[in-house]
């Protein structure tokens, strides 16, 4: 090989040494693009309707609160009695754990827990309050607001504002239609939970109600609704909350 010879096949090894690492690079890039494009996306979750404004209601403390209050925060809302003995107490169970999983999550800041109380007929804040501590949470703590109202007031909002169905029944009723379920042979036991407020005061009715959870977007849109409030997995619910925080 001649002096030119050698120069030329220098020259060809010193410009492949110099575009190797960006045909590498470029290579990876495009790679890289085509994985995003492929790569499943969280879908977003749809607006279901719009949350039911409301201003008559009293939470856990006896202060008033109305629902511009939680504007800019996710809502996760619930609809519990206090007097409860079944469905209740486990989905007080389940809040008390979402609102650790949130703080591990550094995301309490941006979530309002909110129940309704669907007893307006009996209760108020006295027992809204003694329920939540009843269950593992601090009343003072007003990052869950147990909401209290006059009849007409919850009946607006909690039935014609969330489509959730509540109704006083007596425990003789109750009992009656246990017992025709029994003799059709559809019966479904319901659970039992120890709950010192029902104890104490002895009521003799049951308030029949929907075990719904709904989520209320940033700007009070409903965004995620669950029938089955007291056996939804915290974990679930958390990763719901982060997706719709990135989303807002």
């Amino acid at each position: 090989m001649n002096d030119l010879d050698k120069a030329s096949a220098g020259a060809a090894r010193a410009t492949w040494i110099v575009a190797a690492p960006l045909i590498v690079l470029i290579a990876l890039g495009f790679g890289f693009w085509l994985g995003r494009q492929h790569a499943p996306r969280a879908e977003t979750l749809p607006t279901l309707g719009r949350a039911p404004p409301f201003r008559d209601f009293r939470n856990q403390l006896g202060r008033p609160v109305a629902s511009a209050q939680f504007a800019g925060k996710l809502q996760v809302v619930t609809f519990l009695d206090p007097y409860c003995t079944n469905d209740c107490p486990l989905i007080a169970l389940h809040l008390v754990a979402l609102e650790n999983d949130l703080r591990l999550a550094q995301l309490q800041q941006h979530v309002q827990l909110v129940a309704f109380n669907v007893d307006p007929w009996h209760t108020g804040p006295a027992q809204t309050a003694a329920f939540m501590r009843e269950y593992g949470w601090n009343p003072d703590d007003t990052r869950w607001q147990f909401l209290s109202a006059a009849p007409a007031a919850t009946r607006r909002v909690v039935r014609q504002g969330y489509h959730v169905d509540y109704a006083q029944v007596s425990l003789a009723a109750e009992a009656a239609a246990d017992a025709r379920a029994k003799a059709r042979g559809d019966y479904v036991p319901q659970p039992q939970v120890a709950n010192a407020l029902a104890a104490q005061a002895r009521p003799d009715f049951d308030v029949a109600h929907n075990d719904m959870l709904v989520l209320v977007g940033t700007h009070g849109h409903l965004r995620w609704l669950s029938a089955d409030a007291d056996s939804i997995n915290d974990v679930h619910l958390v990763n719901l909350i982060r997706r719709l925080l990135r989303q807002r």
